[in-house]
């Protein structure tokens, strides 16, 4: 199973040092296949930047603990594939969708308000409690 991360569980990963994210994340590693999109990536090195000082290269030191597989896919400049309100949301959601991701994991509920068949959208407990806790 491809499984997407959100930026909000990588910050929460990494600068809140977050076990039930870190748990997510190993589990993933461990039993599907981690899946994050550069958006996200380049989305983590700002806000991490702007709001908590930490140099840009802290995340791909994070990284390294995590194999995982990158989805950089350009965005289509046609018609959106899905209907967002946030406007930060769409790279996110254009990059699961076209990366043929099976479950994105977020903290973001405007995400899910978002009417997709695939990927199935998942706060981080539904995760936990769905896939880890029940294995």
């Amino acid at each position: 199973m491809r499984v997407m991360v959100d930026t909000n569980i990588i910050i929460s990963a990494m600068v809140f040092k977050s076990s039930k994210m870190n748990d997510i994340l190993l589990h993933i590693t461990e039993q599907h296949e981690l899946c994050v999109a550069a958006y996200s990536i380049e989305e983590a090195k700002r806000i991490l930047k702007e709001k908590f000082g930490s140099a840009k290269e802290d995340i791909y030191c994070f990284f390294m603990d995590y194999p995982y597989s990158l989805i950089d896919p350009v965005v289509d400049s046609g018609k959106p594939l899905v209907k967002t309100r946030d406007e930060k949301d769409y790279p996110i959601l254009y990059a699961a969708i076209t990366g043929q991701i099976d479950v994105l994991v977020t903290g973001d509920n405007d995400l899910f308000e978002v009417k997709v068949d695939r990927p199935e959208v998942l706060h981080p407990k539904d995760y936990l409690s769905r896939y880890i806790q029940s294995s």
